[in-house]
Order: C-alpha cells, then structure tokens, then sequence
C-alpha cells in the first residue's frame, strides 16, 4: 500500500513539473500577447525542431464558444524550408497556463511557410538559431 501511495505522488507530481518559460516577444494582434518558448523542450532531428511556445494573451480569447487567457503549443518547424506547424495544444482559463485546462487538442496541422516579420518567425529564429 506504501509503494502505490509512493508511486501516485510521484507521478502527480512529474504532471505539475512547470516549463521554464523565456520570453520572445510581443504582439498586438488577438488584442494583445506575450509569446513565450521552453528552451527546454527543443528537440532537434535532422533540419526539424520542436518546442513548446505558450502565448499569454492581454485580454480573454474567444474560440469555438470558449474563453481561455493562455495556449500552450507544441510545434514543429523545419529549419531549412523556413515553414512550421502545430502538433498539438492546450487552452487554459488563466494567463502562463494556470488555471483550468479547458481544451486540448493532439493533432498535427498542414505546414505554413514563415512569414517574414512575425511572431512565427521570432519562434522559428529561436528554434532553428537563425
């Protein structure tokens, strides 16, 4: 009975292991956000990386019915074809994914080419250390 309190508390404890968040920059856009990248979480194969990208938005975000104030976002960004896509995300009711997860999503998206000047290009530079 020990061993399996034990092993629920560690692995309660491995979910709430929080990313170390750097800040990337901000936009405008969506009334306002801060993006930020878990340096961390970079993993690189061939001219491809992913890394976790969290946009903490200014004012509450609207979608499909839902109102959340953070996403947390795996992407995928190749490198040498300056494109990226998103793998997976996660919507949460508070700002730096605090609060209630309120939809997660786990489904790769089609490649889209950066576009010069925008936050997707910070994130890109940041990944691919142009």
């Amino acid at each position: 009975m020990k061993k399996l309190a034990l092993a629920l508390a560690l692995a309660f404890a491995s979910t709430q292991v929080m990313a170390e968040w750097t800040p990337l920059g901000e936009s405008e856009l969506k009334g306002g956000y801060t993006a930020y990248a878990d340096l961390a979480s970079i993993r690189k194969a061939g001219n491809r990386v992913k890394m976790w990208i969290l946009l903490d938005y200014k004012i509450e975000q609207k979608a499909s019915g839902i109102v959340f104030l953070s996403e947390k976002i795996r992407r995928e960004f190749d490198c040498e074809a300056e494109q990226m896509r998103t793998l997976a995300f996660s919507l949460f009711s508070w700002n730096m994914e605090k609060g209630d997860l309120i939809r997660s999503y786990s489904q790769p998206q089609k490649w889209e080419k950066i576009q010069p000047g925008s936050m997707d290009e910070v994130e890109w530079k940041e990944a691919c250390k142009v």
